[in-house]
Parts: structure tokens; C-alpha cells; sequence
């Protein structure tokens, strides 16, 4: 039923609708699963400035599903995406930058592009600056970005954070506390959590 008003919706030329039809297409919700369909709504949308089919756009080009991979063109939705503020499209333009696919190699533009996403609480993009700062020896930044990313769950940054107060890395040095980021993501899975976990009882630093 939601397809047969999309569709009709989308015909007349409402992005929205043809956004909304996209994803249909995409997901296989309503319809066949058809991702070359699903690209031709984002298409429709994109053109008319829609900056959620902007970005979905980037996606299908960025992994070739529905058209061929072609970075270029990934980027080019992307940035169509990230100046309207998306979040996602900034951090997936900003991979795009770091990786230099698609477009030359820029290190100071990924991150600037990082930055802009974290500030928008993308999770990977503040754990992406907390290792930019990390390397960089600046472990109270690498510290507050990993901490942000933590408090959403982020299970690498949660270990991360964890390291840093197992050595005291821009904070005073805190057993427990490492501990207890470690079990956060151990409770995920993360297995780098669980073996630091069973490191810390070997060493006997914590019950």
C-alpha cells in the first residue's frame, strides 16, 4: 500500500516520495529487491536536492550496487550531501579523502571533514580523531574524543579509553576505570576487551 502512494507520489515528482520509493527498492520492502530501481528514484530525488537520497546516492556508487563503482561519482553525491550538513555524508566524504578514492589523497581535508561529523555526535568520526590524536601524541585530545565516542557505545573507543587510563595517558592513571570502559565493550563482543580484561586478573590489578 505505502509503494502504491509512493509511487504515485513519486511520479509526480515529489523527492520525498522518491526518496521514500528508493528505499523501498532497496530494502526489498513492499517490492522486489531491485537495486538498479533503487538508484533510479535516489537519482530523481538527488536532482531535485534531496540530501538523504544525496548521500544513499553516494552509497550505491561508493559500493557499486544498482550502477558501477565509480568513486568519482561517490564523492560527488557525498559533497552534495555534506554541504547541506549531513553528518554521514561528511564522515563518508571525509573516508573518501583520507583513502584517496576518488579523489586525491588529503589528510587535512579528512579531518576537517571528521571534524564536522563528530560535531554532529558521529560516533567513527570522533574515534577517527582520537586516533589522528593519539598518533599525534596529544593524548588529552585523543582522550575527550575517545570519551565522546565511548559514551555512544563505540566499542573501539571504549577499549581505547581504556587504555588510556590503564597507562595514564592524559589522566591520571585509574585501574578501575580501565576496567570498567573494558567490560563496556566486552559486554559488545569486542574481543581486545575481553583480553585486556583477563590481562588485568593475570596481573593482578583487578579481582
Amino acid at each position: 500500500q505505502a509503494v502504491y502512494w509512493y509511487q504515485k507520489a513519486a511520479d509526480q515528482g515529489d523527492a520525498s516520495a522518491q526518496y521514500n520509493l528508493g528505499n523501498m527498492y532497496y530494502n526489498g520492502r513492499g517490492v522486489k529487491q531491485d537495486y538498479a530501481q533503487a538508484v533510479y528514484w535516489y537519482q530523481k530525488a538527488a536532482d531535485q536536492g534531496d540530501s538523504d537520497a544525496q548521500f544513499n546516492l553516494g552509497n550505491m556508487y561508493n559500493n557499486g550496487q544498482g550502477v558501477k563503482q565509480e568513486y568519482t561519482q561517490a564523492v560527488y553525491w557525498y559533497q552534495k550531501a555534506a554541504d547541506q550538513g549531513d553528518a554521514s555524508a561528511q564522515f563518508n566524504l571525509g573516508n573518501m579523502y583520507n583513502n584517496g578514492q576518488g579523489v586525491k589523497q588529503d589528510y587535512a581535508k579528512a579531518k576537517q571533514l571528521y571534524l564536522s561529523a563528530a560535531k554532529q555526535n558521529i560516533a567513527n568520526a570522533q574515534y577517527l580523531l582520537g586516533l589522528l590524536a593519539y598518533r599525534d601524541k596529544n593524548y588529552k585530545e585523543a582522550l575527550s574524543w575517545y570519551s565522546k565516542a565511548a559514551n555512544q557505545g563505540y566499542s573501539n573507543a571504549q577499549v581505547y579509553l581504556g587504555y588510556m587510563y590503564r597507562n595514564g595517558l592524559g589522566v591520571k592513571k585509574n585501574n578501575q576505570t580501565a576496567y570498567q570502559w573494558y567490560q563496556k565493550a566486552a559486554d559488545q563482543g569486542d574481543q581486545a576487551a575481553i583480553d585486556n580484561i583477563q590481562n588485568m586478573r593475570n596481573q593482578g590489578l583487578i579481582r
